[in-house]
This record gives structure tokens, C-alpha cells and sequence, in this order.
């Protein structure tokens, strides 16, 4: 079966349970915010199920108390540059879920954009062996063994948005990378009917990143021979930096048609530069991701597109497997996870859609 078949097939088991779920009721549902602290609401089951027991639509085996979390189950999303506002949206498609589940969701990691502090908060995480962890690789092979470390603690870890592939982790649910870039290559390409100059503003050091410069610039040789890329500029740790950078390719390719931004702060460096060359709109941009910040300015014209990779349905989903492996409701077999038997797809690509003027404001999630 194609990944994406088996994604479909096992999004709808996903959803029969929840909906089961929905039907029963819980007795208990808790949240956690950053702080990790917890608010709590009790709610009556009634009389209409019981565990095992009968429903007045006859006698129906049920798994109430699978789908009733316990308030004091932690599940933790980890990130790097925590305050990226990418991440407010998948932590709250995680909270979302531990909601539903009754149980706690807790967000950490750090603020800084450094790979050693990074994966020295992720290891902190581990230690308190929470009930699952869905983390966010900045680096692949630096996060692989602390990763390994805590399976073998057993600890679930699931990644999410980048990835650590050679590491224990139970499965990945991201975009991939590689088509998101491609993507953007395609609309571009469309829309300069095959001919121009662009360039490409990105990060050094970020494998989901770099993935989707590679996407970008291999589909534009194939596709559009006609089409030069004449830079891919480093944007640099802040917007500053990024600015700076960005205004030398301005100076010296006057005639650029398009800019790709590979991620937020390349996007909000190249607007700086556009801006303080009085060039907003006459060299367009396609950025990355569907924060707000990047919506507003889609429809105050200081962007034209971006791509958006459903951070909400990864934070969501995460949190879903990590319930349901903690909870042996994925259990194909006994052992699955130690004898390696296939039960959840290693990756799951949560897709990629251009988003324009007129289809940004479906991307808006209230906070």
C-alpha cells in the first residue's frame, strides 16, 4: 500500500476512535499551558456505557477507560527557538488533542537557535520520562542519541517538522521538505511564464531546510530551464543580518523578478530589505509557513504567497499516536514496537499548499 494510502487508512481508524471517544465520555479533562500548569474539569459518563458492560442499544464491548487520560500523564512537545511563532500553532493542535484525552501537554525546549543547548534541554526532558515526547530535530545526528537514550528508558518519542531518521523514534509526521520547496518553485515558475531571474533566502545548518532549497532549485533546472537562480542568500541568526544580506542581492541584480524565503526570518529579513529599497511589491516574495505575521502581510501586498505546512495537524496528530501507543490501543501484535512490526508509517507527510491573497484568511487559528 502507497504512504499515502496507509496515512488515510490509519487517519480513518484515528478518527473512529476519537469519535468513540466523543460518544463515551471522559471523566476528567486537563491541560497543561507553557507552564506546564493544569486546569481541570470533571465531567459525569452518565449511565448511558459501561466498561464492558451494556448500552441501551444492546450489549457492546467498550474500551471507556482507554480513551480517559489521567490528569497527572505529562506529554511534552519540545522545539528549538521557542518563541517562533510556527510552533504556537503546532502546540496548540497538541493541546488540542491532550484536551480531548484528558491529560497534560506541556511545552518546552529553548528559546535560543543553538544546537548544543538545544539538544541539552531535550536531554533534560528525558530524564523526567514523561508519558511521550514529540520533538522537533534541529539537528538530526545530534538529537539521534539522546533520542536513543530514552526509548530505551522507555520513553515514546515521535518526531515532528524536522526529523532525526537513523534515531529510535517511533515515527515522523512532517512535510516533506523536498516537495514544499518544489512547490514553490512550480508557482513561481507559473507565474513568470517560464523566464526571469529569482533568488533563494534560506539558513545554513537545518536539514528541513535545506531539503527544501534543494526542492526549490532542482524543480526549477527541470522544469524551468529558462529561469536563473542567481543567489542563495544566508540569512543569518536575526532579521538584521538577514537584511543586510538580502540588500547586496538587491544591488546587484537589479532586474530580479521573485524571492523565495525558506523560513520566517528569511521572509521578514527580505521585507526589511524590499521595504528600505522602496522595492515592496515590485520583486515579489513566496515565503514559508502561515503565521500570522506572514498572513498579514500577504494581504498588505509585502508578500505574495506562502507555503503552508499544516503545523496545527502535526502538533495534533503527535500527540494522538503518543496517546494511543502509551495506551496500547496500537497494538497489532505483542512486542510490535521491539520485533519492528510495521504499525505506524515511519513518515507521514502532513502536505503542502500554496496560500495566496485570496485564500489566507482560512490559515488564521485563534490562539
Amino acid at each position: 500500500m502507497g504512504k499515502r494510502k496507509l496515512w488515510r487508512s490509519l487517519t480513518a481508524v484515528l478518527l473512529v476512535a476519537l469519535m468513540i471517544f466523543g460518544a463515551v465520555g471522559c471523566s476528567s479533562r486537563t491541560t497543561g499551558d507553557n507552564s506546564g500548569k493544569k486546569e481541570t474539569a470533571d465531567k459525569s459518563n452518565g449511565d448511558q456505557t459501561k466498561e464492558g458492560g451494556t448500552s441501551s442499544g444492546g450489549t457492546v464491548e467498550t474500551a471507556n477507560a482507554s480513551f480517559v487520560g489521567d490528569p497527572s500523564e505529562e506529554y511534552y512537545m519540545v522545539t528549538f527557538l521557542s518563541g517562533y511563532s510556527y510552533w504556537k500553532t503546532c502546540y496548540k493542535g497538541f493541546e488540542d488533542a491532550a484536551k480531548q484525552f484528558g491529560v497534560t501537554s506541556v511545552y518546552g525546549g529553548t528559546t535560543e537557535y543553538d544546537v548544543n543547548e538545544a539538544v541539552t534541554a531535550f536531554e533534560q526532558i528525558c530524564a523526567k520520562k514523561p508519558a511521550g515526547i514529540a520533538v522537533s530535530c534541529m539537528d538530526a545526528d545530534a538529537y539521534a542519541p539522546v533520542i536513543d537514550k530514552a526509548v530505551a528508558d522507555g520513553v515514546n518519542i515521535v518526531t515532528f517538522d524536522s526529523d532525526s531518521p537513523n534515531s529510535d523514534r517511533i515515527t515522523f509526521l512532517g512535510t516533506e521538505n523536498y516537495a514544499a520547496g518544489a512547490a514553490a518553485a512550480n508557482y513561481i515558475g507559473d507565474k513568470l511564464g517560464g523566464s526571469g531571474k529569482v533568488a533563494a533566502v534560506t539558513t545554513t545548518g537545518q536539514s528541513n531546510i535545506n531539503e527544501r532549497i534543494k526542492g526549490f532549485s532542482e524543480t526549477l533546472a527541470a522544469n524551468y530551464p529558462n529561469i536563473k537562480l542567481v543567489q542563495v542568500v544566508d540569512s543569518g541568526s536575526d532579521e538584521v543580518t538577514c537584511a543586510s544580506n538580502v540588500a547586496g542581492l538587491l544591488t546587484n541584480n537589479p532586474d530580479l523578478k521573485y524571492v523565495f524565503c525558506a523560513l520566517l526570518l528569511a521572509s521578514t529579513g527580505t521585507q526589511q530589505a524590499l521595504a528600505e529599497a522602496n522595492l515592496t511589491g515590485k520583486i515579489k516574495v513566496v515565503a514559508f509557513d502561515t503565521d500570522d505575521a506572514t498572513l498579514d502581510a500577504i494581504k498588505n501586498g509585502a508578500v505574495e504567497a506562502t507555503v503552508s505546512q499544516a503545523p496545527y495537524a502535526q502538533g495534533y496528530w503527535s500527540m494522538v499516536y503518543l496517546y494511543f501507543i502509551k495506551h496500547g490501543l496500537i497494538n497489532p501484535v505483542d512486542g510490535w514496537m521491539e520485533k519492528g512490526y510495521p504499525s505506524l508509517p515511519k513518515t507521514a507527510d502532513s502536505g503542502a499548499s500554496i496560500v495566496t491573497k485570496e485564500t489566507c484568511d482560512n490559515y488564521y487559528i485563534s490562539k
